[in-house]
């Protein structure tokens, strides 16, 4: 029998990162996505980036700037494996650390995170983070290319 990814009743989410106003909902759910993938353990299985974006549904690009971000408040952490591919740990309780503002940071240093098409981090803002969201149509331009990708992505069946 193989075991499989997904988790067969779901997860236990914490109280504080589900009401971490500095936390954008997108990046929350991308960590219960990725938490789920280590829901019998605290680890991952070894996965491609490629691999980890197909599972999320969002785009590589958008994906390290996730990691980054839970990477930056300790909510996981992750380490090279062999042929290319890593694996992600999640602390038994994530603390998100009060005063972090969550912006996009290149904190992961490694050729598996790296691409031409990154996008550089947005200027600081004297807004807190949550009037931002109102402000910009950053996540609606993430969204958009999240669907472009999936639609060059997806195998086109002969009929």
């Amino acid at each position: 029998m193989t075991h499989s990814l997904l988790p067969p009743r779901g997860i236990f989410v914490p109280t504080h990162m589900i009401f971490n106003h500095e936390l954008p909902s997108a990046v929350l759910v991308t960590w219960i996505q990725l938490r789920c993938l280590a829901w019998d353990s605290w680890v991952t299985p070894p996965l491609s980036i490629s691999e980890l974006a197909a599972l999320t549904g969002i785009h590589p690009a958008r994906l390290h700037r996730h990691v980054s971000q839970l990477q930056s408040i300790a909510a996981l952490t992750w380490r090279s494996a062999e042929h290319g591919k890593i694996i992600l740990s999640f602390p038994e309780d994530p603390t998100v650390e009060p005063g972090h503002h969550l912006e996009a940071r290149n904190l992961v240093r490694s050729s598996i995170f790296n691409s031409e098409k990154r996008e550089s981090p947005d200027p600081p803002s004297y807004f807190p983070p949550q009037i931002l969201g109102y402000l910009s149509f950053q996540e609606d331009e993430e969204e958009l290319q999240d669907v472009f990708w999936q639609l060059e992505n997806q195998s086109v069946s002969p009929k």
